[in-house]
């Protein structure tokens, strides 16, 4: 079997600038490692919080930023201007699918309740099989324990398979990212998910 091609990673993260300073060191070296990669990132095109520290990094590093913003948040105080390529779109819900069209991968950072929506939306197209990319939860210091230790009760209570463990990948470091995404072997996910 091939190998799995990935050339862009979509980072879904925090925008917020008062966060711990551990998360935004934990971003630097994510972008740094992307861009040793060569790989292109995808995200919100904010350039503030852990968004803009993956940008500004990947970029420090020689690294290509794709921006993908819808209009109501093109502000100059918000976006990062310095993408190598910027797309507006009407609204977020086309941000968020062409996002996923664009991207080879998934990474979630630490996050809000934006982080969490886009990382919910790609892990059920992946259930649903409208793609087998690689998501990866980067559970940075335990920021995601609680939420993982919700996914055991939907699996305990039946609420989901236990197969759909093979959705996505936690991670807590970038450098396990990395190799997930660098060995990462699609799965062949059942398709009756109803059942």
């Amino acid at each position: 079997m091939s190998a799995y091609k990935i050339s862009h990673v979509a980072v879904y993260c925090s925008s917020s600038n008062n966060i711990d300073d551990h998360y935004f060191t934990a971003a630097d070296e994510l972008g740094t490692q992307m861009a040793t990669k060569q790989w292109t990132l995808v995200y919100g095109g904010g350039g503030t919080g852990l968004m803009g520290q993956v940008a500004t990094s990947l970029q420090k590093h020689g690294g290509r930023t794709l921006g993908i913003t819808p209009e109501l948040l093109k502000i100059d105080a918000l976006i990062n201007t310095r993408d190598d390529e910027q797309i507006i779109t009407h609204d977020m819900a086309t941000r968020k699918n062409k996002m996923v069209e664009v991207a080879d991968a998934f990474v979630a950072l630490p996050g809000g309740f934006g982080t969490l929506e886009e990382l919910f939306e790609v892990m059920t197209l992946k259930q649903l099989g409208f793609h087998n990319k690689p998501i990866v939860i980067a559970n940075f210091h335990g920021y995601y324990d609680k939420l993982l230790g919700f996914f055991e009760e939907l699996y305990a209570q039946k609420f989901s398979k236990q197969t759909y463990r093979q959705l996505y990948n936690i991670a807590s470091n970038t450098d396990s990212i990395i190799d997930y995404l660098v060995h990462y072997v699609p799965p062949d996910l059942d398709k009756h998910w109803f059942v």
